[in-house]
């Protein structure tokens, strides 16, 4: 399986991390492709890829200019064919190119949490009702973006996972790369993703 990563993370050593904990819960070896290259669309369409995740990003999707800088990976995830998965700062990407509100908590929120699922979705096969997954992030989006689906939420934020109606596209506020032998739910959502898109 070809998997694109979008790197949005400016700091050299997070988008490392942000890698190698991919290829980790994925089992296999990613090209990545920074946010701010020339012709971003393209690039990642030439790639051919069966998956496209977008990263986590230090950036405030709430400031004008940076919504700027990255209308490129929302018109991406507005005209892309294939599939994609938005973590953190990639799913609040997803929310804002579908037309959701942001909102900033005033604080960075860094820990596991309980993540409730409200929807039932292949996403989330074998798992409990109550996730524990690894949370990092000081924005979230207020409401489900139209023509998704609300799957999960937590008492911090109500929009911690969607699903588009009638496209490939899934967003996840947490960071289900950030997985560990004492939290491994996140490693599972990413392998049932993969799972998913092998058989259709």
């Amino acid at each position: 399986m070809k998997i694109v990563v979008v790197n949005n993370y400016k700091e050299l050593n997070q988008a490392e991390r942000a890698v190698q904990n991919i290829e980790r819960c994925t089992g296999q070896s990613v090209e990545k492709i920074d946010y701010k290259e020339p012709d971003l669309y393209n690039k990642v369409v030439e790639s051919e890829p069966d998956l496209v995740i977008l990263t986590g990003s230090s950036a405030l999707l709430s400031k004008p200019r940076t919504r700027d800088i990255f209308q490129p990976e929302m018109d991406l995830v507005r005209e892309t064919k294939f599939p994609i998965l938005g973590i953190c700062y990639g799913h609040q990407i997803i929310g804002s190119a579908f037309g959701a509100p942001m909102r900033d908590l005033g604080q960075m929120l860094r820990r596991f949490e309980k993540v409730s699922i409200v929807r039932k979705h292949p996403l989330f096969d074998g798992l409990p009702s109550d996730l524990i997954v690894a949370e990092s992030h000081r924005q979230e989006l207020t409401k489900v973006p139209d023509e998704f689906h609300h799957l999960a939420q937590s008492t911090t934020s109500k929009v911690e996972a969607i699903v588009h109606q009638s496209k490939p596209i899934y967003g996840v506020q947490f960071h289900p790369e950030r997985s560990n032998g004492d939290h491994p739910h996140g490693r599972m959502i990413i392998q049932n993703l993969l799972k998913q898109i092998r058989g259709s």
